[in-house]
């Protein structure tokens, strides 16, 4: 499976303040993040947007990694609800909660930001192994997985684990 491009300019910091997960999430929040927050995709991370039913990309893309070259597909854009609903089960939540990772079944971090805070919508795009917040969601998401994940997270983990590299 190929790697994304390497991201060319701002590079993430892992002292950087909005790559912060939150200490601790609470039922209370997971289950309101759980019943509103939507997926809508974006253009600007995929090469080929419309294989995605997106419209065209006009802008510059800057240092955003693609979707398409984490070798996600079109036919799995219907995945992407339960793999939001896995991160957000498994407390991987920005501290500003405007950011949530996730791990899919192969084995890639996913983060998904806030496009539009009345509607609750989230876009996503692939997390690099070279970005510092990849251990901390990847050791967040393990514990979780022990504790409450099924045979197919479980294997996530492992193939995220194996993905980017990580020791146990």
């Amino acid at each position: 499976m190929p790697q994304p491009r390497r991201r060319q300019k701002h590079r993430r910091r892992s002292d950087n303040e909005k790559w912060r997960l939150l200490r601790d999430p609470g039922d209370d929040l997971i289950q309101d993040m759980l019943n509103n927050v939507k997926y809508h995709g974006s253009s600007k991370h995929k090469r080929h947007p419309h294989l995605f039913g997106l419209p065209p990309f006009n802008g510059s893309r800057g240092d955003a990694t693609l979707c398409d070259e984490a070798d996600f597909k079109p036919h799995q854009m219907v995945q992407i609800p339960a793999l939001v609903q896995r991160g957000i089960r498994a407390g991987l939540i920005g501290h500003t909660q405007r950011i949530i990772w996730t791990v899919a079944d192969d084995g890639w971090i996913f983060e998904a930001r806030e496009t539009n805070p009345t509607a609750a919508e989230f876009h996503g795009y692939p997390v690099l192994q070279t970005e510092a917040i990849a251990r901390t969601v990847f050791n967040r998401y393990s514990g979780w997985v022990q504790q409450h994940g099924t045979p197919v997270e479980l294997s996530a983990r492992e193939s995220c684990r194996l993905r980017y590299k990580f020791r146990q």
